[in-house]
């Protein structure tokens, strides 16, 4: 961006803006509030505490679901009645182009089954520009580091990556209408001391409604932990800030949750030390901010229980797997190619 032609001493001059230009990270929040869907309606449409990019109305057989991203929306209602009387009042008040049913929105493509009951999302073009591109996240993180000086396995390694994306591109995640109560719960595991460079372990967190992902992360953690239950712990406080909100979101969905929550940990240590944060010499110098997690077991907002390695969904988001354990995870994760869908 540059000043406009004319102006004197351009270089001793800030310039304010009246109002947001494309590109600019404020123009997104201002497209926002432009298009903020409450004041369509005579109604106003309550915005969700947990994602205000998401608006509701109404309670269950009638209700109007609008999620909102920058200048993108998506309507889903019960009934074409009430998507009809949404889309008449948005178009009174805002230009819109309406593109029919949702089929492909914010890089993942959506495939319905009516006859079934279920919808997927998969992220088939993505994966073809991630192969062009080769801008795979963890892969990614992991390879750069050699750079400077790679060999004939990196190179291999990176090969390896392609055809892995290549082959697994048409896997979606399922979610099933016919399922009954939504059910949330989560899956936390931890890869103690796996990156050689800074021993800093890696957190792996699935949370699942309905038996299907909606939060699946894999990160580095901040500090070095000195034990596998250490590493574990910390997994299992990341988790515990992704149900939290999970929570808040399905609240104010209407699906009040009164049940903890359960989540599944595979680490006998960590479980102990979510239960009861007994204060000693291996486990005194966990940071606080972890600690939160036994506020959380206390109020019955969570249940950590046992699961066995093999059962543990998690494993599949810090480390690499064989084929006969990947498909596995995947099978009981509800991720699956649109054949095995029906």
């Amino acid at each position: 961006m540059e000043v406009p032609y004319g102006i004197k001493n351009a270089e001793n001059m800030m310039c304010q803006l009246n109002k947001a230009i494309y590109g600019l990270k404020q123009a997104g929040r201002e497209r926002m509030v432009q298009d903020d869907p409450r004041g369509v309606h005579e109604d106003r449409v309550p915005q969700l505490r947990a994602d205000q990019c998401v608006y509701v109305k109404g309670k269950k057989d009638k209700y109007v679901y609008v999620c909102l991203y920058v200048d993108d929306m998506i309507i889903a209602v019960k009934n074409t009645t009430e998507i009809n009387e949404v889309k008449t009042a948005l178009k009174s008040a805002f230009k819109m182009k309406e593109l029919g049913e949702a089929k492909f929105i914010l890089g993942m493509k959506i495939d319905h089954n009516r006859t079934a009951g279920s919808l997927m999302i998969k992220q088939t073009r993505y994966v073809d520009d991630v192969v062009k591109r080769f801008n795979q996240e963890h892969s990614k993180t992991v390879l750069s580091r050699f750079l400077d000086n790679p060999g004939q396995q990196h190179w291999k390694a990176a090969i390896r990556v392609l055809r892995y994306l290549k082959s697994t591109k048409e896997y979606g995640i399922i979610y099933d209408a016919n399922n009954g109560k939504v059910k949330l719960e989560a899956f936390t595991d931890a890869d103690w001391g796996s990156n050689l460079d800074d021993r800093r372990s890696v957190s792996g967190i699935m949370v699942l409604i309905g038996g299907a992902p909606v939060v699946f992360k894999s990160k580095y953690q901040c500090t070095v932990a000195l034990s596998s239950a250490e590493a574990e712990y910390m997994a299992l406080s990341l988790c515990t800030q992704e149900v939290l909100w999970a929570r808040a979101m399905l609240k104010d969905l209407g699906h009040g949750e009164v049940e903890a929550t359960q989540v599944w940990e595979d680490n006998q240590g960590a479980i102990a030390l979510a239960s009861n944060a007994v204060y000693n010499a291996r486990t005194k110098h966990v940071d606080i901010r972890h600690h939160f997690i036994l506020e959380n077991v206390a109020k019955e907002v969570i249940k950590v229980d046992y699961v066995g390695t093999e059962d543990q969904l998690a494993d599949m988001l810090m480390k690499g797997l064989g084929t006969k354990r990947l498909k596995y995870l995947l099978e009981a994760s509800r991720i699956r190619t649109k054949a095995a869908q029906h």
